[in-house]
């Protein structure tokens, strides 16, 4: 059984592996300035589940497997940098609309769920991450309901954090604001979608050749 230091320290270990930047984090905050509170909650709930999944994942082994054979982690790399290219090409497409003069009606497509979902469940680091950090704390005579609860406090912190960010970016005069420069902040999604895309393709080709 884990003490409570141990508890302490990976609830730390996974609050700031969500703080971290990168395309998750400009996804959600994609989702709650342009399409509201709602899409953003969204966003970050499927963000987490995408989360819990790998943890779940790393607690049954499969994880494992999955970074032993190297092919199956350049695969899902692949399609991850495919779908930030895609992402980066929405931005892009929206960045060259004019501005809407009011801010535009929350609505409850699953665009918000999908982006969320694949852009945790299409990172190849996460279950890196999660193999690593769980063969520090895992023992041997570690029961399968403590291996659940780590897995389970993964995904609510990750949860709690992104819904944190949507209900602070969401808000009425944050989006106000942001509307008057959404065509260059979404053209500066669309450049770091791209880049991260193209960067993670290059390390497929690197892996691959």
């Amino acid at each position: 059984m884990l003490q409570w230091s141990e508890w302490l320290a990976l609830a730390g270990i996974f609050l700031l592996g969500a703080m971290s930047p990168g395309p998750s984090l400009a996804i959600i905050v994609r989702h709650s300035v342009f399409g509201g509170r709602q899409q953003g909650m969204i966003a970050a709930l499927a963000h987490g589940l995408g989360i819990g999944i790998y943890a779940a994942l790393s607690v049954i082994g499969i994880a494992s497997v999955m970074v032993a054979v190297p092919a199956l982690g350049s695969v899902i790399q692949a399609a991850g940098a495919l779908f930030l290219l895609y992402l980066a090409t929405q931005a892009g497409r929206s960045a060259l609309r004019p501005a809407p003069a009011t801010l535009p009606e929350p609505t409850t497509s699953g665009r918000a769920w999908r982006d969320g979902f694949l852009i945790a469940f299409l990172n190849p680091k996460v279950p890196l991450f999660f193999v690593a950090l769980f063969s520090q704390f895992f023992e041997a005579d570690n029961a399968l309901g403590t291996k659940g609860l780590i897995a389970l406090l993964a995904m609510s912190i990750d949860t709690l954090w992104y819904l944190l960010v949507a209900l602070l970016l969401s808000a009425t005069a944050t989006r106000q604001k942001f509307l008057t420069f959404r065509p260059w902040i979404e053209g500066t999604f669309a450049i770091l979608l791209a880049l991260l895309a193209l960067r993670m393709l290059w390390q497929f080709l690197e892996q691959t050749a």
